[in-house]
């Protein structure tokens, strides 16, 4: 009786022990991929989100099931909003990665196919893409054998999500802190990262370090001639699938551009361009215009903000004269597009002080280091006409 009593007061511990250790887990949902209803001051500043995208968007996808989807890079998830989509009545998620290569961006596609069949599916393209390095190199984070254990069975994905979750039990504490001091704050929302897309401006200092960051990335570019197959193999996969594929270069900032060209990489862009108008239409936003010299709309000099995001998706889901004329690109346009592209760069280049005559020389480091003290006093100017 005595031992009966023990076994059952052992057995009342364990199950206590057990509830407490799950249930903080699935209630706080540090990555969000129970969707636990989100408590202000508790659990809805998930602050090891940013670093593991590829960790819980497959889960949110596959929970979502949505009918349209953005894919693409950290352009894509920082400015694209699902709730900016201009069709109400449909479910959007924005299923973008950090660096996100053409060939996993093949693997998501199939992914979401086999999960659940999207309708529509927008995907952002980006020079630094067809870049050997980027195609070659194995992400982090990423996973072909969990997705391939996420898109099972919904048994086999529970039994492994538990098992994944388990491992989460080191990121409570921090999310229950932050959470109570920043109580208003989520970090992503339908897969869209809402602190830097929101965010109205980066500091000068962050601008010009992702800009360092990206020369330097450009100085090593080698074409990837796997890339275009790859991409290939995206549209032959939606078309067989029937889902519809939208094809778009993402906008970058004007300075961006700049680097492209002063690190001597600006044709290699036209070719991609020029390309990919072999076997498909698309939009460009990527040249020097308008929106693009507007450092407001621009998180830093490579990230986009939902403000100029809302426009991209009006435009896509709108199309009309002004599409055809400035961002619709195939066969046929595709060389006098190019050409005023380039004529807009050379005026930006020389209205900005960035002397074409003096960096068009190439890699040298001296020619880069000129770049970034132009910029500087670029950044700092704007800054000081900003305040008056």
């Amino acid at each position: 009786m005595k031992n009966k009593r023990l076994v059952s007061l052992w057995l009342f511990v364990v199950g206590i022990g057990l509830f407490i250790f799950w249930g903080s887990l699935i209630a706080v949902d540090p990555l969000g991929i129970w969707h636990f209803p989100i408590i202000r001051g508790f659990n809805n500043y998930k602050v090891s989100q940013p670093a593991h995208l590829d960790f819980f968007k497959p889960y949110e996808y596959r929970m979502i099931k949505p009918d349209v989807v953005f894919l693409g890079s950290s352009r894509v998830y920082v400015g694209l909003c699902p709730d900016d989509y201009p069709d109400k009545s449909v479910k959007v998620y924005n299923m973008g990665m950090s660096s996100l290569s053409i060939r996993d961006a093949y693997q998501y596609l199939k992914f979401m196919i086999k999960v659940h069949k999207p309708k529509k599916v927008y995907l952002g393209l980006d020079f630094f893409q067809f870049n050997e390095k980027n195609f070659d190199r194995s992400r982090s984070g990423f996973s072909q054998k969990r997705l391939d254990k996420i898109s099972s069975g919904w048994f086999s994905c529970m039994a492994f999500k538990l098992q994944e979750t388990a491992g989460l039990h080191g990121m409570i504490k921090p999310t229950v802190w932050k959470s109570r001091k920043e109580t208003n704050t989520s970090l992503f929302n339908k897969g869209w990262d809402v602190k830097r897309g929101k965010m109205l401006k980066a500091s000068n200092e962050e601008y010009e370090r992702v800009m360092v960051n990206f020369l330097e990335s450009y100085q090593s570019f080698n074409l990837c001639e796997e890339c275009f197959t790859c991409l290939r193999r995206i549209l032959a996969t939606a078309e067989s699938e029937g889902v519809e594929l939208v094809l778009f270069f993402n906008p970058m900032s004007s300075d961006l551009l700049s680097a492209i060209w002063v690190t001597g990489q600006y044709e290699r862009f036209e070719d991609v361009k020029r390309r990919i108008t072999q076997f498909v239409d698309y939009y460009d936003f990527a040249f020097v215009s308008e929106k693009t010299t507007n450092r407001d709309l621009f998180y830093d000099s490579s990230h986009y903000r939902s403000q100029l995001g809302v426009y991209i998706l009006n435009f896509l889901n709108q199309p009309g004269p002004g599409i055809k004329e400035h961002f619709f690109v195939d066969k046929k346009n595709i060389a006098t597009h190019l050409e005023k592209t380039r004529v807009s760069l050379g005026e930006y280049l020389i209205s900005r002080g960035y002397r074409p005559q003096i960096l068009s020389d190439g890699l040298e480091e001296k020619n880069s280091d000129c770049f970034i003290k132009v910029l500087k006093n670029n950044l700092m100017l704007e800054t000081k006409e900003s305040r008056q």
